[in-house]
């Protein structure tokens, strides 16, 4: 037998009981963002310290850090060309101070290699029964704590604002190294650091106690990113920007969780061949889009048709992924002005942002889109910045730059303004109204006596009712072979293979439910490991999204990729309620 042979020897299946509740992973928390730009370490300055808050947007049964090794130029993403590793990373609890460490595959190292596909490296979960006192809620704040090293004259990607009051991001001398980790508080002063208003680029996500939380993406260019409003005294812990200030209220609360894939100068052509941002959209149940500005051009020379094609395709991509509600901004004006913007008489609207030019055909597309089903909701970003007599002009009080900060972008003030048009529209929605439980569930089964308990087989076909739930079959009458999980190999090399996969029916409605994956080498002697579902070594991907043509159920494929070095691997499923 060959050793691609040997290698497929062996796979299983399986599934386990959880502790406790648990929702799809999810975007939990605020001030994520991943990275726009990069710095290179001057001389011996290797060794970085980071810690930046995150506030929750919800009840959490899991807390799931994951890290960053790339960034998003212009035009492109492009991958960080040497390896970053953290070598000790942390949770901090606000409101008590404790301390958990974070875990990558049971150690405390994480390596991010140079070249790396990723979308992001995740740390292991981090269950909520693990922290003293009550459940994490909304509001809390937790930092993220990381330390680590690069290489001589190494690159940092940066992304995570890191100026709010208590957060930090340095480089310096390891020379210089306090040893110190695990500690709550603020990183020490280090002889010789040197500041960075950004920190690293990071994900917070986790599992919500319960359905009805809102997980937030946002995409788009300078408008949404906050170019313009101030990135140094930053208005609210979420971050800079409208997007980020709708997470709170005028108060710092209320928490709604954010993940900011916004960049300055973006396109929507980056999403033709993006393959990291794509796999951040099912961690979200809205995304906020806000592309066109760049795309349209100063002059509005753009291809208006593509750009229609091209938004079109990104909202269908988010709700291939799952997203429940896609959102988008209006156009903004774009003018230029002889008095500093003090006045209306003083604009002259860009060319194609006047009356009846291309911004106005895209904004008439998007409320088109709406009524299509194509979008959810058009967000009225333009009335409460633009003249109230003309929106095609920049609103003005006589004031230098009321609401603007230049021709196109938002100041302090106008990013104040619709961040409370934002967040207004987002608390509209009601994110998993659809979700089933086990227990709605269960009242609809007529058990005609039998046991209706999860663990409970009273067919007797080896399918318990939780599982029956989970692939949404019927927990009475015997279930069908060709419904339940079935292992599969694919040995060809192409498309980044071979693969070991596992197909499975899922019930998309069951909010009260986890799906995940594991995977060993050894079912002896080796511990099973939670498969993080990077695009890259593992992919997740819809084989039909309605095989029974009732819209109940989807058939899911999930393929891990097998290494030279791999003698044989084994897949397990576990489902937890």
């Amino acid at each position: 037998m060959t050793g691609l042979g040997k290698m497929f020897m062996v796979m299983v299946w399986g599934l386990y009981g959880l502790a406790h509740a648990e929702g799809p992973l999810r975007i939990v928390a605020t001030g994520g963002r991943m990275g726009h730009n990069r710095i290179t370490v001057s001389g011996s300055q290797t060794a970085f310290w980071h810690r930046t808050p995150h506030q929750l947007g919800g009840p959490v049964d899991e807390i799931q850090v994951g890290f960053m090794n790339w960034f998003h130029s212009y035009t492109d993403e492009v991958a960080n060309e040497n390896e970053v590793v953290i070598e000790h990373a942390w949770l901090e609890r606000a409101s008590t101070g404790q301390v958990i460490a974070l875990m990558f595959g049971g150690g405390r190292e994480l390596s991010m290699p140079a070249h790396s596909g990723r979308a992001y490296f995740s740390a292991d979960p981090v269950d909520s029964d693990r922290w003293t006192g009550d459940t994490p809620a909304r509001d809390e704040v937790f930092w993220v704590h990381a330390r680590g090293r690069v290489p001589t004259n190494g690159k940092i990607c940066l992304g995570t604002p890191a100026t709010w009051t208590g957060a930090r991001f340095i480089v310096y001398d390891p020379v210089e190294d306090p040893g110190t980790y695990d500690r709550a508080g603020e990183v020490p002063s280090i002889s010789g650091a040197k500041a960075q208003l950004l920190g690293l680029p990071l994900v917070f996500t986790g599992r919500y106690s319960a359905p009805g939380y809102l997980s937030v993406i946002g995409l788009g260019d300078s408008i949404l990113n906050g170019s313009g409003d101030s990135s140094r005294t930053l208005p609210a812990i979420s971050g800079f920007g409208f997007f980020n200030r709708a997470a709170v209220d005028e108060h710092g609360e209320n928490t709604i969780a954010m993940f900011n894939l916004t960049r300055h100068g973006a396109t929507s052509k980056t999403w033709s061949t993006a393959t990291r941002q794509p796999a951040f959209l099912s961690l979200a149940n809205v995304v906020v889009e806000e592309f066109g500005t760049n795309d349209l051009g100063s002059n509005g020379t753009g291809d208006v048709e593509a750009l229609k094609a091209r938004l079109e395709a990104l909202w269908a991509r988010a709700r291939g992924a799952g997203v429940q509600y896609v959102l988008r901004t209006r156009l903004l004006p774009r003018t230029a002005s002889t008095d500093g913007y003090r006045t209306l008489e003083n604009q002259t609207p860009n060319p194609g942002w006047g009356e009846g030019g291309v911004r106005d055909e895209m904004n008439a597309f998007f409320d088109a889109a709406k009524s299509e089903g194509k979008l959810d909701e058009v967000v009225h970003t333009l009335s409460p910045v633009a003249d109230p007599t003309d929106l095609h002009f920049w609103l003005t009080d006589g004031t230098h730059e009321y609401v603007n900060a230049d021709s196109t972008h938002l100041n302090p003030k106008g990013n104040e303004i619709l961040g409370v048009v934002l967040r207004d529209a987002l608390l509209s929605l009601q994110p998993d109204a659809n979700v089933d439980t086990y227990s709605e569930w269960s009242s609809r089964v007529e058990w005609e006596g039998a046991d209706s308990s999860p663990e409970a087989d009273p067919n007797g076909d080896g399918v318990t009712n939780l599982e029956a739930y989970a692939y949404d079959v019927s927990p009475v009458e015997p279930v069908d072979t060709v419904d339940l999980p079935v292992v599969e190999v694919d040995p060809v090399e192409i498309w980044g293979g071979p693969w070991l996969s596992l197909v499975y029916r899922r019930n998309p409605a069951a909010g009260d439910l986890a799906y995940r994956f594991k995977t060993v080498e050894d079912l002896v002697n080796g511990g099973w490991h939670s498969v993080f579902v990077d695009a890259v070594d593992a992919v997740e991907e819809i084989v039909d999204a309605d095989p029974d043509g009732d819209g109940t159920a989807e058939l899911v494929r999930m393929k891990v990729k097998v290494g030279p070095e791999d003698a044989r691997k084994f897949l397990a499923l576990e489902i937890g309620m």
